[in-house]
């Protein structure tokens, strides 16, 4: 493999803390390792583990889950598995709606494509993308990087104008090669989780939650932080008062006020206070 043990399952997003790998035995997470590094990485969540491929690896091991549950993976994966598991029982990968490959015996692979003429810039595709392979801001138009595009189809649901296609690709990667791009997406998508936690930690941050991942780290994170009551009135306070902001800044783009503006002022002043 071409990440370690120690590699895959030290310093981890705060999102998997409550899997509590460390405290397993190492024979059990050297499974969980193994069968990590074998899957496709595109956090896809149609395993039904929305957070992840590491998830869904520890499930198998700790759980008993079914080993036949990565669509991306198709056959290749359910028996590479198997293997590692050095089980004895053939399970058939579960069903993609793309067709099988016949050189790969792996489903069609897929990318995503906005047509930008359609995009309204909602940006609501953005967090949705687990590799960060979409850019763009508010009210402009988005691009997907299709390079770094796992194909997960995530961007599509969250999409109100249906303008993101799905177009097939034809490649041929080596075990090495696929190796090296599994290494590289899962650290993408760890990247990502690191810093949607500190977005959500900033407390300057007004940006709702939107995504289930962001949902998940939000909810870990307060759990593990020591927040005290006045931090909690103060978090409050500075929501209030960022809104009280925001309502004025924009009626003042739309006319001067000298008495808003003092305000907007005040307010301001108020808000680096807390």
């Amino acid at each position: 493999m071409s990440s370690t043990i120690h590699d895959r399952l030290s310093s981890l997003p705060i999102l998997f803390d409550t899997l509590a790998l460390n405290e397993l035995p190492f024979d059990v997470q050297t499974q969980i390792a193994q069968i990590d590094a074998c899957l496709p990485q595109t956090q896809c969540g149609l395993c039904n583990h929305p957070d992840g491929c590491l998830p869904y690896a520890a499930a198998i091991v700790t759980n008993n889950e079914p080993h036949n549950k990565c669509v991306p993976g198709g056959q290749p994966v359910t028996d590479k598995i198997a293997a590692i598991l050095a089980s004895k029982e053939h399970l058939i990968a579960a069903a993609s709606k793309w067709t099988i490959e016949t050189r790969t015996q792996r489903p069609q692979e897929v990318r995503a494509v906005i047509r930008e003429d359609d995009c309204i810039g909602c940006t609501k595709c953005i967090p949705a993308c687990p590799v960060d392979a979409i850019v763009g801001t508010g009210k402009h138009m988005h691009t997907i990087f299709t390079d770094l595009c796992t194909g997960c189809e995530l961007c599509i649901a969250p999409c109100p104008v249906d303008c993101i296609d799905l177009v097939t690709i034809e490649r041929e990667l080596s075990i090495y090669e696929r190796e090296q791009e599994q290494d590289d997406l899962r650290q993408r998508y760890y990247t990502h989780l690191e810093r949607v936690t500190k977005q959500l930690a900033d407390t300057s941050n007004s940006r709702p939650v939107v995504s289930m991942v962001e949902a998940k780290l939000n909810n870990v994170a307060n759990q593990t932080l020591d927040i005290s009551e006045q931090q909690a009135k103060d978090t409050i306070a500075a929501a209030k008062l960022r809104s009280k902001i925001k309502k004025l800044e924009k009626q003042l783009s739309v006319r001067a006020n000298p008495a808003k503006q003092a305000e907007l002022n005040a307010l301001n002043i108020e808000l680096s206070q807390i």
